[in-house]
């Protein structure tokens, strides 16, 4: 440290009436300080610049106090980091690292290996997440998802974010009457009816008309249900999204692909047998031993040659 910066310092220790710190003195002799210190001892040189210098010094302590912190964060990451590769040691010998331990050491070249122990390393991570630093926890040993076995999903869960788009145009409130149909009003109501729009008032997404259509016969029903209807359907909601409800002059008609209709239609199709075998079939089929399986096949020859004549 030069003459004239320790004569400024020992000034501007009388000014303030205390000493600087011993800390931030040797953070000065250092050499992340040597810019910041240059420029101050260049303000110094010039006549009339001691109140420049007093706003540089005060930038040099702003960068120690920064510095210092950086060093104390820096120290207490360096011990989350050790902390959590002692944690990691053990968990990887024990019964939850087995299998990662084993692909580990079946690695074949140290690529892969370095790859194993990355990938156990975050599952580690995923099921420790407190051992890690506080910066290290959106990094990507924590943002990479659990493995999910594989269930079965319905059709409706797979395309409803399809269709949802679609729905909201049709001013259903974010399409949840259509698809919570049945849990808002009820199985009996929702076997008879269906959602059909929602319409609001201008400006507005509260105190929509919601259509409804309702089976042949059934409009008196929802009529005398309409106060019923629009209680559950606010209550859902929490707010008063709807006001009025209004019967659809279109009958609600159920599907063709399900119930009664489906099964009608199967039945009007379906091919009567053929009294008996072609001669072909019929020497094929006296081949086969066990007389249940020939029997099915029996029948399904004389269906076979019904349906082609």
């Amino acid at each position: 440290m030069t003459p004239i910066l320790e004569d400024f310092l020992q000034r501007e220790e009388s000014r303030r009436n205390r000493s600087l710190s011993k800390r931030f003195r040797t953070w000065l002799s250092s050499e992340k300080a040597r810019p910041s210190v240059e420029k101050l001892e260049r303000a110094l040189t010039k006549p009339g610049n001691e109140g420049i210098a007093v706003q540089l010094l005060k930038k040099c302590e702003e960068a120690y106090k920064a510095d210092d912190v950086y060093r104390r964060q820096d120290g207490k990451r360096k011990k989350s980091l050790k902390q959590f590769q002692e944690s990691f040691e053990k968990w990887l010998t024990g019964y939850s690292g087995l299998p990662y331990q084993e692909q580990i050491l079946n690695a074949k070249s140290d690529d892969l290996r370095e790859l194993a122990k990355d990938d156990a390393e975050r599952a580690f991570a995923r099921a420790n997440p407190h051992l890690l630093p506080d910066d290290y926890r959106d990094a990507s040993k924590t943002r990479i998802r659990p493995v999910r076995h594989a269930r079965l999903k319905g059709v409706d869960d797979l395309s409803f974010d399809v269709i949802e788009p679609g729905l909201n145009q049709l001013g259903l409130v974010s399409a949840s009457i259509m698809r919570n149909w049945e849990s808002i009003v009820g199985s009996a109501l929702a076997q008879n009816t269906r959602a059909e729009r929602v319409t609001f008032p201008p400006k507005s997404r509260t105190h929509g008309s919601l259509f409804i259509k309702a089976r042949q016969g059934f409009n008196t029903i929802v009529q005398h249900n309409t106060s019923e209807i629009i209680f559950r359907i606010n209550s859902h909601f929490g707010f008063a999204a709807i006001a009025e409800v209004k019967i659809s002059k279109r009958y609600f008609e159920e599907s063709e692909t399900t119930g009664s209709k489906i099964s009608d239609k199967l039945i009007s199709t379906r091919i009567t047998p053929a009294s008996d075998l072609s001669p072909r079939v019929a020497e094929m089929l006296h081949k086969i031993d066990d007389p249940d399986l020939r029997k099915a096949f029996e029948e399904l020859g004389k269906v076979i040659k019904a349906r082609n004549g």
